[in-house]
């Protein structure tokens, strides 16, 4: 990889450090929510710690597709076009994640878009359930992938 690309690699793992505290969060909140009925505080907690997830998903893709791939999506479409992008790069650039990732990725995505579109308290639990359930295995693909994918400069 050399030095070309030490400050994209130092950002980064400054997102991976980020998106951590974020899932130790989550995770402490939800070993507090027990079997109680959840409260609208309580779901826009979650809801807020599941977009911000993404979000830093997304600002590693947007660092890498700024600095790497040399190209940057705009439009109304541009955080699909973006996801896109990490499995579909330009040319001779290497790919940072699979389909698969992307696959499990494309549910937070829509998370992120009805969160910032809607209200709090207007969060359904049972439909974040499964973002929740499976964010601990999304994410050890996804720093495998990222690890990966610095082999490949």
């Amino acid at each position: 990889m050399g030095n070309k690309y030490k400050q994209l690699k130092a950002d980064v793992l400054d997102e991976i450090e980020a998106i951590e505290q974020v899932l130790k969060d989550l995770s402490f909140l939800k070993n507090t929510l027990g079997s109680n009925k959840i409260d609208n505080v309580q779901k826009a907690a979650i809801g807020t710690f599941l977009m911000n997830f993404y979000i830093g998903i997304e600002n590693i893709i947007k660092r890498i597709s700024k600095e790497y791939y040399q190209t940057m999506p705009k439009g109304n479409s541009w955080h699909k076009e973006l996801l896109y992008l990490s499995h579909t790069p330009p040319h001779g650039k290497s790919p940072l994640f699979n389909q698969n990732i992307i696959d499990k990725l494309n549910p937070y995505r829509g998370f992120r878009h009805v969160f910032v579109s809607g209200y709090g308290f207007k969060l359904r639990f049972k439909s974040m359930t499964s973002l929740i359930n499976n964010i601990e295995s999304l994410w050890a693909d996804i720093k495998k992938a990222i690890e990966e994918f610095w082999t490949k400069l």
